[in-house]
């Protein structure tokens, strides 16, 4: 997980341990006895800039799907890479709620035991309404979506994966609370809110698909959860509604109040049949022509959205002396620059206070010592006494 996490091969890892490629592929196998001295856990926690406590966690394997949008092999280290920094965040998470109850999990189970594979493009429609009710935040464009998705229990995390092709990755975690970590490659409020609402729908409809699933049905999986994202923010009673024209100007106009891609905008009018495939041709030429493909309007005047629980949660701990940062540090078994990325927590804040030590001053001697030398004994007149 940790070799992950830092994006190395194990013929990178070996190298910097002064280990074989093989050594390094026994210890990280089970189906080997062999284990790592304590020079090399020494000189592994150095490489991979964690604790060696972290060694000696207890680990488990989540049995449901880590869904990403590629399955492309030359992202598969950056996958392994997001993935790691997911587990990080349960690491993460698990310390703190040892002095902390986060919200609880409400997440409802909207399909009942329907099997995945037999929802439709219509269904989606209906349960991200179901889920906007028992929710209880109506059908008007949600003020923050990381709020709604933290208040209902879902520990969200962020950092720099190292790819503009994956945008996050989502799970349901051991503790079988879910776990979302986005992507900040692509710094841009829009975006990240619909990223956001894409693993929001894998959460939701796919909380039961097995990797194997996952591989059979990627297209399928993928496809389900960007429309759930549309749908969950672009509700066709009132979005649809607002839409008084199908130019670019229109969708132009109604983006900051909907904080939704013109991009998406337009993916969602076409799945709602209120433009046709030639115009939805047109409406892209059009938008490729005014070069909004890398940047559109209101791209740097929206605010990106920010985690907050992990964060709170972990001034809350510090604040409250409930466990002090090097101890808390320590549980963790994590570099406070990785706590710090993953949760938006200052690093700063995270170091450890100064030891409570006072530099003695000299003091000038008073008036009265200064010049009186009748009670000032020679050394060397002693001396010469004994």
């Amino acid at each position: 997980m940790a070799r992950n996490a830092r994006a190395l091969r194990q013929k990178d890892l070996a190298a910097l341990v002064d280990r074989a490629d093989t050594t390094v592929s026994k210890w990280e196998s089970d189906d080997h006895e062999q284990r790592p001295d304590a020079v090399a856990l020494s000189r592994l926690a150095n490489a991979l800039n964690i604790e060696v406590s972290w060694f000696f966690k207890p680990t488990g394997e989540a049995q449901g799907a880590a869904f990403f949008r590629s399955l492309k092999s030359e992202l598969g280290r950056m996958r392994d890479k997001a993935e790691a920094k997911l587990s990080f965040v349960e690491e993460i998470n698990s310390s703190i709620s040892e002095y902390i109850d986060l919200p609880p999990v409400d997440i409802p189970d909207i399909l009942d035991g329907r099997d995945f594979r037999t929802l439709r493009n219509a269904d989606m429609d209906h349960y991200a309404n179901a889920l906007r009710d028992y929710w209880n935040i109506g059908h008007e464009p949600i003020e923050d979506l990381l709020l709604v998705i933290e208040n209902a229990g879902i520990v969200t995390a962020h950092d720099e994966i190292g790819s503009n092709k994956l945008d996050g990755v989502s799970r349901w975690g051991l503790d079988e609370r879910p776990y979302m970590l986005l992507a900040r490659d692509k710094n841009v409020g829009a975006r990240r809110r619909f990223d956001a609402a894409h693993e929001l729908g894998h959460i939701v409809l796919h909380r039961h698909v097995t990797p194997d699933d996952l591989k059979s049905n990627f297209t399928l999986i993928e496809e389900q959860a960007m429309m759930f994202a549309g749908a969950f923010l672009l509700p066709e009673e009132t979005f649809g509604s607002e839409v008084y024209s199908l130019s670019l100007e229109a969708l132009c106009n109604l983006k900051p109040r909907w904080k939704v891609a013109i991009a998406a905008m337009i993916k969602r009018l076409s799945a709602l049949d209120r433009i046709t495939p030639e115009y939805e041709r047109r409406l892209w030429q059009y938008y490729s022509y005014r070069r909004w493909r890398g940047c559109e309007p209101f791209d740097d005047e929206l605010p990106v959205e920010q985690p907050q629980v992990l964060s709170n949660a972990i001034q809350m701990v510090l604040d409250e002396n409930l466990c002090t940062r090097s101890d808390l540090i320590r549980q963790i078994g994590l570099p406070p620059a990785d706590i710090a990325n993953l949760t938006g927590v200052s690093e700063h804040y995270l170091a450890p206070p100064p030891q409570n030590l006072v530099r003695m001053k000299p003091a000038i001697r008073s008036r009265v010592q200064i010049g009186d030398t009748s009670n000032v004994v020679s050394i060397a007149a002693h001396r010469n006494k004994d």
